[in-house]
Order: structure tokens, then C-alpha cells, then sequence
């Protein structure tokens, strides 16, 4: 080949080689990528900031955020932003719902929701959020009021129940103090909670022992009256009690045992049972009766007695020397009178003690000689077997 023609031809090819330089120089671009904050520079012969975004490997989504616009031209130099949208499931305070972010880190995303980084959060927020979808709980602080053996203090809590409030702030619980809402339930914004100390323990007092009352009944005092012989005065015991305290103040106690330290002195009284109405009657009934006694034994004479006395002996196998005894004894007890009678009670011809002995032969003993007379002698025999026998024995005594 002719050296002009080999010329024309490398001339030829360094003008086509430097020609396509120029034009793939005008063609690729330097491109700046911050994509969810971070920053890279990729050459692109993209036109758009899509086709950009596509050459480098990100695929456009519905929720994410991408400056300039997608479809927008691309130029050499320039910055495109990418934010990534990333799901998240959310559980506030008990409340779920999705919500779509577009910040790397969970801090950005609570902070781009509006949750201050004293809110609970069940993930950390250190942790950069996966394109996949995250579930997080959060529980936003809450303003309790807590008093403990009636003492308030104001708190501020993210616990997810009362247990874990009373926990953050060191309030331990006995077996038996009482809460007033469940341990198990959520903290409540301007909830009061109160928590009150129970406890138990042993105390000792001193209690008065009432003494007792003895009463005796006096037919000689009047109806109402009472008469006090011996006063009455308390004793003393120490009772020993279980107690239960709620806040420190008692609320309930059983006693356990009782102990008496001083015995009571019984009051011993009198009372009157003597109805002055009734003894009035009872004394003009006496009288209507000593009257009428008097009247009838009026009408028996001593030798009417001694005659009656004299058959009854002879009834009995005694003869004159028994009746002459027993005329001498009566002689001297009563003089033969039917009525005779004594201040020791004795009444009658055999002088009986009391008087009212001789109704075993007789309602009528205050006035018929025949039913003193036998019972006399009943006493006699039985006591002396013979008239004799019981004047022998007065004459030695003065009493038969």
C-alpha cells in the first residue's frame, strides 16, 4: 500500500476514535446518591433521576420520598435523595395501627411521629429500621399519683402495669397490704393509686370486771326500799388482743385471752318486799280475828277445859293421878285459858310454840279447847308418856 493511502486511512480512525470519546463524554454523568442518609457518587448515562436511581439499583416504591422528582431530568454534578419508606406496626398504649416512615433509625422515626425519647419503646432506638416492616409498643409517660401509708408523691411512668410502677420506685409489697386498682392493670394518665400498709400485732389493756349483785328479800322493809350491806366494787383484768393496722391505725381486733389481776366484791343488798297496804289489812284482819277468838274463848271457863281434859285422859286409860298432874302443869303454863299466850309465840292451854303447831288436830286451835287439849296430850305422851312424867320435868326445869 502506498504510505498517502495508509495515512488517509489512520487518519480516518483517530477521527472516528476521538469522535466517540466526545460523544460518550457528553453522555455519561457523575451523580450524587443520598440514599435513607447515606451518600454515594455513581456515572450514569441515565436521562431522568429514575433512570438514575434504577442504574445504581434502587427500585422506586409508593412510599418513598425522592428529590427531584422521579421523572425529572438528570444533569452531570447534580445530588439526587432518596428516602426509603419502611412499615411500621405500632402498639401505643394499648391502640395498634401501621404507619409508613421514611427515616433510617428508629430515634428519627419515633422523633418524625412526634414521640419524645421518654417514651417507651419495645425496640432500641439505636437500631436502623429494616425495609421489612417492624412492629414496636410504645407506651407514653404517664402522671400517677402514688401514696404509700398516706403519704402522696407525684410520678411520671412508661411500666406497662401498676406491679412494674410500684417496682421503678422501690415500693415492695407485704403479703397483705391492699392496692386499690389490680396490679395487673395499665398505669392511667392522672390515676391515683393507693397503697396502704397492713399489718398485724399484739396489744394488752387494762379493762374493769363489773361486779356482781346479791339481793336478799326483808318482809320488814317496805316494797321499794333497798338497803346495801355490802358494796359492790369492780375488779380489774389485762385482756390480750390481736390487732390489725391499715396505715398504722387499729381497724380490727379479737380478743385472745383475759386475765383477771383484781377480783370484783359482790354488792350484797336487801330489798324490801313488806306492802304496807297489805299489813294494814292483814293486822285489821288479825284483830278482827283476836277479837272474835276473844269473844268465843270468852265463852270457855277454865273448868270447862279441865272437864273436857278429864274425859280425854280417861279416853286414853289415865285415871285421877294423871289428871291431877296435868291439871297442876297447864295451872301454871297457861291457867286453862284457850287464848292465853306469851311473847316467845306459845299459845293455848298447853301452851304450844307456835300456836299454829296445834292445827294438826284442828283448823279451829285458836278457840276450841277439845283441839288443844289433844294435842297437848299428844305432845306429852309422846315426849314423857304421861302427864306425871311431863310436871316431874317442869317442876326440874320450869318447862315441859
Amino acid at each position: 500500500m502506498r504510505r498517502g493511502m495508509k495515512l488517509g486511512i489512520y487518519g480516518a480512525v483517530l477521527v472516528g476514535l476521538v469522535g466517540g470519546c466526545v460523544a460518550w463524554t457528553a453522555v455519561d454523568k457523575t451523580v450524587t446518591l443520598k440514599v435513607d442518609g447515606q451518600t454515594r457518587k455513581i456515572h450514569t448515562v441515565a436521562d431522568t433521576v429514575d433512570g438514575a436511581l434504577a442504574s445504581a439499583g434502587y427500585k422506586i416504591a409508593s412510599h418513598d420520598v425522592v428529590a427531584p422528582d422521579a421523572n425529572d431530568s438528570i444533569s452531570n454534578g447534580q445530588t439526587v435523595i432518596l428516602k426509603r419508606g419502611r412499615l411500621l406496626h405500632l402498639t401505643i398504649d394499648g391502640t395498634s395501627r401501621d404507619i409508613w416512615v421514611t427515616a433510617p433509625t428508629v430515634a428519627d422515626a419515633l422523633a418524625e411521629l412526634g414521640y419524645s425519647s421518654s417514651s417507651f419503646a419495645s425496640v432500641s432506638r439505636d437500631k436502623r429500621l429494616p425495609l421489612d416492616p417492624t412492629t414496636i409498643t410504645m407506651r407514653t409517660p404517664k402522671d400517677v399519683t402514688i401514696t404509700v401509708a398516706g403519704q402522696p408523691m407525684q410520678v411520671k411512668t412508661t411500666q406497662a402495669t401498676v406491679a412494674g410502677l410500684l417496682s421503678q420506685y422501690d415500693i415492695a409489697l407485704g403479703p397483705q397490704d391492699q392496692v386499690s386498682v389490680p396490679l395487673t392493670s395499665a398505669p392511667v394518665e392522672g390515676e391515683q393509686i393507693l397503697v396502704q400498709r397492713v399489718t398485724t400485732g399484739v396489744i394488752k389493756s387494762t379493762v374493769p370486771v363489773p361486779f356482781g349483785v346479791t339481793s336478799t328479800k326483808d318482809s320488814t322493809l317496805a316494797q321499794g326500799n333497798l338497803k346495801i350491806t355490802q358494796a359492790g366494787k369492780p375488779g380489774t383484768a389485762t385482756v390480750t388482743y390481736s390487732v390489725v393496722y391499715l396505715d398504722g391505725v387499729i381497724v380490727g381486733r379479737s380478743a385472745q385471752s383475759k386475765t383477771v389481776t383484781s377480783a370484783p366484791v359482790d354488792q350484797v343488798q336487801v330489798v324490801g318486799t313488806r306492802n304496807p297496804a297489805a299489813d294494814a289489812a292483814a293486822a285489821a284482819a288479825a284483830a278482827e280475828a283476836a277479837a272474835a277468838d276473844a269473844a268465843v274463848a270468852a265463852t270457855v271457863t277454865p273448868g270447862s277445859a279441865k272437864a273436857i281434859a278429864q274425859k280425854l285422859l280417861a279416853a286414853r286409860g289415865m285415871g285421877d293421878d294423871q289428871f291431877a298432874c296435868l291439871v297442876k302443869l297447864w295451872s301454871r303454863e297457861s291457867g286453862w285459858r284457850v287464848n292465853a299466850s306469851n311473847s316467845s309465840g306459845a299459845y293455848g292451854i298447853p301452851q304450844a310454840l307456835p300456836g299454829s303447831k296445834m292445827a294438826a288436830f284442828g283448823s279451829d286451835w285458836r278457840t276450841n279447847p277439845a283441839t288443844q287439849i289433844q294435842w297437848g296430850l299428844s305432845y306429852i305422851t309422846g315426849r314423857y308418856d304421861t302427864p306425871c312424867g311431863a310436871w316431874g320435868h317442869s317442876q326440874s326445869t320450869g318447862w315441859y
